[in-house]
């Protein structure tokens, strides 16, 4: 038979287990958690709960959790333990919480963060949700971790982050907040939790047996001199008086007593906390003090039969404080330094004559050469006659206009604004990824835009052609094309009417001789092979693979206003 079957109790009342029922809303826990539920309500990013051992962080986890569960707009997941072997690991743990799939083998670092940061975005602004990323024992988090987090917290929008981090650690964890300054200024809230002072220490005792009791009436095992002598041994740190109480009830039942007194208390806790007990620990300094006085008399009583007195020690070296010119006088002059003939100095190098201006006149595609002088620049020695004299201009070379240079877009098209959609989303599903740069061309763009957060339905919005440098992370790239549009209003219409099903599709603009300004729809997911390609437009609804293809290309003089590669900057 169980122990609290024979006290009438339904359930152990000190179980070790972090259970959210027998979880007590002590000042500092309920103050703590309070904190929280506002941070992540207003979507501040990053959180961070440092405790001792022992003082409650799991428990709090947990309840947590169980509050969040219940509501439809909070989405809540948890890692238990953060060491992580590398980085792949680690977002494909992420990946694998937010989608409930597994990643595919093959897949590189950014495809995953890409990944993450569309479904964080069709999670906080199309469904809005609340997603928050709970990591338990967070002093274990490595490195790597830490950066990866710190790129989440970048996935936003001009009003909140679309991932709120939660992390409980152990107080080891502020050094390496200390040696990552660039992860700890991102912290919104950050809460120490301490020990539970004696009224708290007595509330939560007597808050589980009540949670465990059977009748209506209030079971009342502990003494007060007993809960002051759990409270004295363990300080406070709720782990230690779970334990501690656990040993003292079995303590009263085999000793046939009704209650847990002082001395009994007293006994179970010299049994359970004799190795670190801090009474022990004082007594050994204490004896280790009185030896090392005994020591210093011992030798305050010899040191007159020394061979050499401390007299004579003490005229050895100068006194503390005494004079500089005493201890220059103690010391033996220093011979006289030989004078030498300051070394002569370098000749000045002859300035050098840049070889683009002997060359031949060269024409650059997309930018102003740099200016070069045709002469050399004269010496810093000339004369001052020759420094205030006029001098010719410089010759620069003749450039050729570039006539098969593409002309600069100036605008991508106008859009319409429907329900439920804003600004920023036009950004992601335009431009490929949110930035403050792109959201001021629009603003600019559009005089008729005062509040940014208050735009009509059926608004026009004109987007401006931003161009995007293009520098492919890997080679052998293919894409699935489901469509191109010779608008921006058809390739948006498009992608407003996708199905949900299918695989998640972007549009990408962008602008060659031949064609002039076109828009594609394209898959989001990069293949490394053509076949694989074909493969993922055969499984597309035949609404969508009828027209398409798989393109491995997109030509050498094309201007892209959207990122194909999916490169996260």
């Amino acid at each position: 038979m169980d122990y609290f079957s024979i006290l009438n109790l339904n359930r152990e009342p000190f179980s070790n287990s972090p259970d959210p029922d027998y979880f007590y809303h002590s000042r500092q826990h309920l103050d703590c958690l309070q904190k929280l539920e506002l941070s992540l309500h207003l979507r501040r990013g990053l959180n961070v709960i440092i405790g001792e051992v022992g003082t409650g962080k799991t428990t709090l986890c947990r309840q947590l959790i169980r509050r969040f569960s219940q509501r439809r707009e909070m989405e809540t997941h948890l890692i238990l333990d953060p060491l992580f072997k590398d980085s792949g690991d680690f977002l494909a743990t992420v990946v694998k919480l937010l989608s409930g799939k597994k990643m595919p083998e093959g897949t590189t670092d950014w495809q995953a963060k890409e990944f993450i940061k569309h479904s964080l975005f069709r999670k906080g602004v199309d469904q809005k949700k609340i997603t928050v990323l709970i990591v338990d024992e967070g002093q274990k988090i490595p490195a790597f971790c830490l950066e990866l987090l710190r790129e989440f917290l970048n996935y936003e929008t001009n009003e909140y982050k679309l991932l709120q981090i939660v992390i409980f650690a152990q107080k080891e964890f502020e050094s390496v907040i200390r040696q990552h300054p660039n992860f700890g200024d991102r912290i919104n809230l950050y809460h120490h939790l301490k020990p539970l002072s004696f009224r708290d220490t007595s509330m939560m005792i007597r808050y589980r047996l009540e949670k465990s009791c059977t009748s209506p009436q209030k079971l009342d095992l502990f003494t007060r001199p007993a809960l002051f002598a759990i409270y004295r041994a363990t300080g406070g740190y709720p782990r230690k008086i779970i334990n501690l109480c656990h040993q003292c009830i079995l303590a009263m039942i085999i000793q046939n007593k009704s209650k847990v007194g002082y001395f009994l208390a007293r006994r179970c806790a010299t049994r359970v906390f004799t190795p670190g007990r801090p009474g022990r620990r004082r007594v050994t300094a204490a004896m280790a003090a009185v030896g090392a006085l005994a020591a210093v008399l011992l030798w305050a009583g010899f040191a007159d039969r020394l061979p050499l007195p401390s007299r004579q020690l003490d005229s050895l070296w100068p006194r503390r404080g005494a004079p500089a010119l005493e201890i220059a006088k103690a010391l033996p002059p220093a011979p006289p330094a030989a004078e030498t003939p300051p070394p002569p100095a370098a000749p000045e190098p002859e300035p050098a004559v840049s070889a683009a201006a002997s060359a031949e006149p060269v024409v650059l595609p997309t930018s102003a050469p740099e200016l070069t002088p045709a002469e050399p620049l004269p010496p810093a020695t000339a004369p001052a006659a020759a420094l205030e004299a006029p001098q010719p201009p410089p010759v620069v070379p003749a450039l050729r206009a570039p006539e098969s240079l593409p002309r600069p877009m100036e605008t991508l098209g106008t859009l319409n604004l429907r329900r439920n959609e804003t600004i920023s989303g036009l950004i992601h599903k335009v431009y490929g990824n949110y930035s403050n740069k792109n959201f001021r061309a629009i603003i600019l763009a559009n005089p008729h835009i005062v509040d940014p957060d208050l735009v009509e339905v059926g608004r026009p919005v004109q987007l401006p052609a931003i161009p995007v440098g293009v520098k492919p992370l890997i080679k052998n790239v293919w894409w699935v094309k489901i469509a191109e549009k010779g608008s921006l209003q058809e390739g948006f219409d498009l992608l407003r009417t996708y199905p949900d099903s299918a695989p998640p599709a972007r549009l990408i603009p962008f602008w060659q001789p031949a064609t002039g300004l076109r828009f594609v729809v394209i898959l989001k997911q990069l293949f490394n092979s053509p076949e694989a390609a074909e493969l993922q437009l055969k499984l597309l609804p035949p609404s969508l693979s009828a027209a398409g293809e798989v393109m491995g290309s997109w030509g050498e003089q094309t201007v892209f206003y959207a990122d194909p590669y999916y490169v996260s900057r």
